[in-house]
């Protein structure tokens, strides 16, 4: 029930923004402005705010946690690139649709459940496992967005990887964070208040913005939208099922491989909509695939939840 609650709140938000969109409150090119200020703002200030939650009781955990998640998020793509050519991805969306199979909406969706299942404490836990999700987001995902929209414009040769557009906000406060928690460095609370206070408007405001993205899209569009459906099941059972085997070899504690687990088979990260709001077509299938990942996670989920013992 808890788990239905905090989706439904959720989808609560995107009903809002569907309605903005058509009272032409919210538009377009208003999506694409926020949408940059939740990658570049309120995100960072999320990734920042998250070390205060951390304990330094178990560094040893924590860091088998940390590392765990680092040889998860170096295999994701991986996997991502093989499903998208067996799926047969158009060129011009097979980084779109990689993303959607590599991040799924730990922060947004997965910190509310997991709290509600297993207590405060595993807030700790997922934030840990889920570091390097920051990393490779505002890194690689950020430039397969970029990637693909070259290839739709016909100017693919001219997109190259360069390191200088790896550096920006989420990349800063990912590594800000990172060296904050290992080097136990002492932050005073203002510090969080204030970065907590500017991140908690990300949740809302991002599903807002999906549901403001939705209502721009066609029916039609949905329908044709094909790709969606075969991506679905790996993003909500194959890669879940992926971490809870490989957690075995991490940890024999059931509540951290559930936890693990349980944030893995989220829908799409609202993020992968977020990132790529400056190119259109890309846009479009991102914020399909959050849209409807998030209706077929509302059964997904509570069944993993039960499969799980939580």
């Amino acid at each position: 029930m808890v788990i239905a609650t905090t989706m439904c709140k959720l989808l609560a938000a995107m009903v809002v923004g569907f309605f903005l969109f058509r009272k032409k409150i919210l538009t377009e090119e208003t999506n694409k402005k926020l949408s940059a200020m939740i990658v570049q703002v309120t995100c960072p200030c999320i990734i920042l705010n998250s070390v205060s939650s951390v304990s330094h009781d178990d560094p040893q955990m924590v860091l088998k946690l940390f590392l765990a998640g680092i040889v998860m998020y170096a295999i994701f793509p991986f996997i991502a690139y093989l499903v998208t050519g067996l799926m047969r991805v158009p060129k011009h969306l097979r980084g779109t649709y990689m993303c959607m199979l590599i991040f799924s909406n730990n922060s947004f969706m997965g910190y509310p459940v997991v709290q509600a299942l297993f207590g405060e404490s595993a807030i700790f836990y997922i934030t840990i496992f889920n570091m390097p999700f920051n990393i490779l987001f505002f890194s690689l995902a950020l430039h397969l967005f970029k990637k693909d929209a070259a290839i739709g414009s016909g100017a693919s040769e001219k997109e190259k990887m360069k390191l200088r557009s790896f550096i920006n906000n989420g990349i800063i406060a990912a590594a800000a964070a990172l060296v904050i928690y290992f080097a136990n460095i002492p932050m005073p609370d203002i510090f969080f208040e204030c970065v907590g206070f500017i991140g908690n408007i990300t949740t809302p405001l991002s599903m807002i913005i999906i549901g403001s993205s939705m209502a721009a899209a066609s029916f039609k569009e949905i329908k044709t939208e094909k790709g969606i459906w075969p991506m679905l099941p790996v993003r909500l059972i194959g890669m879940p099922l992926l971490v809870w085997g490989f957690m075995h070899f991490v940890t024999d504690d059931p509540v951290l491989i559930s936890i693990c687990t349980i944030g893995a088979g989220m829908p799409v990260a609202s993020l992968v909509a977020m990132g790529s709001a400056p190119y259109a077509r890309q846009n479009k299938s991102a914020s399909i695939g959050v849209v409807i990942s998030t209706l077929c996670s509302l059964i997904t989920i509570p069944i993993m939840a039960v499969l799980l013992g939580a």
